[in-house]
């Protein structure tokens, strides 16, 4: 089944995403759109070529999963290990067919305009990428400042940037840069309130194009893989409960159509996690009230990002009431049985299940006879849906491999750490 998707709006919500993992650094992907866009306009680049820029702006630091390697980026005009994150977008766009062609500008958006020139590429990508560059440079220096403050020492960021003209940045764009920089609108406009606003008037809402199902998991994993990069216990965790919900959906009969859309809901459930700062995500022992407050909001993260982007499509819900409960328990919305709907309840008992077998650094995996008592004391508690676990059941030892399961440990005796049934999983 082919569906349409608004490109700004996908973009848009990866953006916001890729905002996350500042945890309180956002709209920095837009602001440097905002800044190479009207730079482009002021050198008379076509729409197309504005267009770009202002996309590849917004997913330029699409690589960047951690907040220790986020610090670098906002504190320093160059920094040694830059390129990794490059590296990382470039791939993770690659394989994105609808944004495939932005995946050059992220790779180099980090690398010296003098370097560029001995690298062969061709002009326009490095005048694209460079851009990308100034504009994220400017926006590091200003970091933390509103825009009122921003226009007052405006005449020093565009000092820090006018030494380095010629070496990191084309000087042509630097010169254009100083141009749009001196008007009070340019710096107004990147207010909070102002940008969004701003950005919907560019006319790139209008971009809603046809988007065939695997076009759209492909995007899907790319969010997945971006989350799961943000910390080695959670490696694969969401393309894990994707697999997982989607081969429970289609075993208990729900239709095709339904189980792709189980699946790409899975991809996406964590995506607030981005959120949820590194030590908090590999704390060993047991968080504390702010961490859990910390932790429960990654699931309101995920639902105003994918409504964002989805709109009124189930996927959003799905994805977002993955720690809803039936007893009206859980969080972030304390959802009511009846509200929540069969696809949801899949997720949830997949996600559990998975982080059971899965290592983390406060338990080692868990096997099939142990995790099971802990999940049947949570539909004994009225958490999740009997009816689901028991369908896993019957094919206990498929969904354990599955959801990472170590084949050799089956049968071998070797129990991971104990866990008392009724005790809180931390998925």
């Amino acid at each position: 089944m082919v569906q349409s998707i608004n490109l700004f709006r996908a973009v848009d919500a990866l953006s916001r995403a890729v905002d996350l993992v500042g945890i309180d650094d956002l709209q920095h992907g837009k602001r440097v759109g905002f800044i190479a866009s009207q730079v482009a306009r002021d050198l008379g680049w076509d729409e197309e070529r504005r267009r770009d820029i202002l996309f590849a702006s917004f997913l330029h630091d699409c690589g960047v999963s951690t907040t220790d390697e986020h610090g670098h980026l906002v504190t320093e005009l160059e920094w040694s290990n830059a390129e990794a994150h490059c590296l990382r977008g470039e791939g993770l766009l690659r394989d994105v067919p609808p944004l495939a062609h932005l995946a050059p500008m992220v790779r180099f958006h980090h690398t010296r305009w003098s370097r560029l020139g001995e690298m062969g590429l061709e002009p326009r990508l490095r005048e694209d990428t460079n851009l990308i560059f100034l504009a994220d440079r400017l926006d590091m220096l200003r970091a933390g400042m509103d825009s009122p403050a921003a226009f007052e020492e405006k005449g020093g960021f565009l000092g820090v940037l006018r030494r380095h003209s010629g070496s990191l940045f084309k000087p042509e764009l630097v010169a254009a840069l100083e141009r749009c920089a001196q008007s009070e609108a340019f710096w107004f406009t990147q207010s909070p309130e102002l940008l969004d606003t701003h950005l919907h008037d560019m006319g790139v809402h209008h971009l809603t194009r046809p988007i065939s199902h695997r076009e759209l998991r492909s995007l899907a994993v790319m969010f997945a893989r971006i989350i799961d990069a943000k910390s080695p216990f959670t490696a694969r965790h969401s393309e894990k409960v994707a697999a997982l919900a989607a081969q429970i959906a289609g075993d208990m009969g729900l239709d095709a159509e339904t189980v792709r859309l189980v699946e790409i809901a899975g991809y996406l459930h964590d995506l607030g996690k981005l959120r949820v700062p590194d030590m908090v995500l590999e704390k060993a022992t047991p968080l504390d009230p702010h961490e859990r407050v910390l932790m429960k909001r990654h699931a309101f993260d995920t639902y105003d990002v994918l409504f964002r982007l989805f709109g009124d499509n189930p996927i959003a819900q799905w994805a977002a009431f993955h720690h809803e409960t039936l007893n009206g328990e859980g969080y972030p919305f304390q959802l009511s049985a009846q509200a929540l709907p069969l696809p949801a309840r899949i997720i949830a008992v997949s996600d559990i299940f998975q982080a059971l077998v899965q290592e983390r650094p406060y338990r080692a995996s868990l096997l099939p006879a142990e995790l099971m008592p802990i999940m049947e004391g949570m539909v004994s508690e009225g958490r999740i849906d009997g009816a689901i676990l028991g369908h896993v059941d019957q094919s206990l030892e498929r969904y354990w491999l599955l959801a990472g399961g170590d084949a050799s440990r089956l049968g071998s005796g070797r129990a991971g750490a104990e866990m008392r049934p009724g005790r809180t999983v931390r998925t």
